[in-house]
């Protein structure tokens, strides 16, 4: 029974194998020809096509004994990918679905969501697309306060929306770690914004947070100047 069983268990792993190559080929086929038509260089694309992995979940199926280690792999071709069209024609179709694909294989690594958070609005004119993997990385790193900092960034400086983009300055700067100078943004995007109020509220919340007594009073001051209208 053992041996028939050992036997099964190698024939489905066989099958799952196979499978994931398929899929890698057909994926690849159909990336091809779709971008073919759209790209002047095409042929410049195919090692990139070649490369683009499937669904994380067939991924994880078919090895998963070390999903971190090709997270890892996965991670030097994207950075090779990004430097090779940095250089060339600045175009990133296949950027969000690599990130998303390390992100899956590797939630707990934090760097692939900061990079993609940067790199996606300012580089490659995806503001959307950043700030989806800005939020996949805020569900599992809910403390990491440069997640949140540069959501708020992307709100602001591409979705012009400075109100969220304070609130979310703001929740950046009472997590662990988050440079105290960080305080006093939230209260001046919504004091310019005509939002006082709030503005006065960040300020004295973040306030109540800090433990150094000269930014406290430099807090206090701000919060004066501006329940005086100033």
């Amino acid at each position: 029974m053992a041996a028939f069983s050992n036997i099964r268990w190698m024939g489905l792993f066989v099958l799952m194998a196979l499978s994931f190559f398929l899929t890698v080929s057909l994926q690849s086929r159909l990336a091809e020809e779709r971008f073919r038509s759209t790209i002047p260089d095409a042929a410049s694309l195919e090692e990139d096509v070649l490369y683009i992995p499937v669904d994380p979940a067939v991924v994880r199926l078919a090895m998963p004994a070390d999903p971190e280690f090709l997270a890892d792999l996965l991670w030097m071709r994207t950075a090779y990918y990004f430097g090779e069209h940095a250089m060339s024609n600045r175009q990133y179709p296949y950027l969000l679905h690599l990130l998303d694909t390390i992100t899956e294989l590797s939630p707990r690594w934090e760097l692939p969501y900061l990079f993609g958070a940067v790199i996606l609005p300012s580089e490659g004119n995806a503001a959307d697309e950043g700030l989806f993997l800005i939020d996949k990385g805020i569900r599992r790193h809910p403390d990491n306060w440069q997640l949140w900092f540069f959501k708020g960034y992307a709100l602001w400086q591409y979705k012009n929306d400075p109100i969220e983009a304070a609130r979310m300055f703001h929740h950046a700067s009472l997590l662990p770690g988050a440079p105290a100078y960080l305080a006093a943004l939230p209260a001046t995007l919504a004091s310019k914004s005509g939002q006082r109020d709030l503005a006065i509220h960040f300020l004295m919340e973040a306030m109540n947070q800090l433990k150094d007594p000269i930014q406290q009073e430099m807090l206090r001051k701000k919060i004066k100047e501006l329940m005086q209208g100033g």
